[in-house]
């Protein structure tokens, strides 16, 4: 198996240095979703050559999913996400430790699934949910790097347990106050599924992946909060990243 690691990740040895492979290889990482953005990191880590993953979902594959999620297809239809896309990894690296989780997250569970991992990815698709796991991954010390899109557009920002959080960047009322009260104003925010153009996923998922490798590596220039990037796809002056 170390041979066929070796040969997987050898056009990147120019990239990354021997310890600097080997600190990606062993950081937990968990992903919150694997539908179109969380489909598109998973495949990114695995192929970069991170062996510890974390992957929950609770959905099947539906004919919705075929414009952008990369496990999806004709044969996938119907069947888990968490254990399409973990069989489909392992495919990659069959050396890859990968935890699924077909679930869902609620406030009894998240934080024995969160337990134990470096690196939270935001993968979902409602508010509700990214601030119950933003919430719990500041409280274990868990960076939280966060994306959602929408149409063409998209935004990303990197969390670290001692920044401002999720809810306070972004000024929801739910700042500060107990997450069921808040339940359904949060759930308010995300009334019905994103239009989604499948390019826009793809292109958000790896940007997700490339600040985490940034972040665990120690490099320079991770967009770390308050600092968002924003981008409508179809508009390249738009894009830029603020400081909220």
């Amino acid at each position: 198996m170390k041979k066929l690691y070796n040969n997987m990740i050898s056009r990147q040895v120019e990239i990354f240095t021997e310890e600097e492979q080997e600190l990606l290889r062993n950081t937990p990482i968990v992903v919150m979703g694997s539908g179109g953005l969380g489909g598109t990191i998973i495949e990114q880590l695995v192929r970069t050559g991170f062996e510890n993953i974390t992957i929950i979902d609770q959905d099947v594959f539906d004919e919705t999913n075929l414009n952008r999620q990369v496990r999806s297809n004709l044969d996938t239809i119907g069947k888990s996400k968490v254990k399409t896309t973990k069989e489909a990894a392992e495919k990659i690296n069959p050396n890859v430790n990968i935890t699924d989780y077909d679930l869902t997250i609620d406030s009894s569970n998240i934080s024995e699934v969160l337990k134990g991992n470096k690196i939270l990815i935001d993968a979902v698709d409602n508010v509700y949910t990214r601030v119950l796991i933003s919430r719990e991954a500041k409280k274990q010390g868990i960076t939280f790097v966060h994306s959602a899109v929408d149409k063409t557009t998209g935004q990303l920002s990197v969390f670290e347990p001692d920044s401002k959080s999720y809810e306070e960047l972004f000024k929801l009322k739910s700042f500060e106050k107990d997450l069921e009260e808040s339940k359904e104003y949060l759930l308010s925010l995300s009334t019905k599924k994103p239009q989604v153009l499948g390019i826009t996923p793809a292109i958000f998922g790896s940007l997700e992946v490339n600040e985490t490798i940034k972040y665990i590596l120690g490099k320079e220039d991770v967009i770390l909060a308050p600092k968002v990037l924003q981008w409508d796809l179809f508009d390249i002056s738009s894009f830029r990243i603020i400081t909220f």
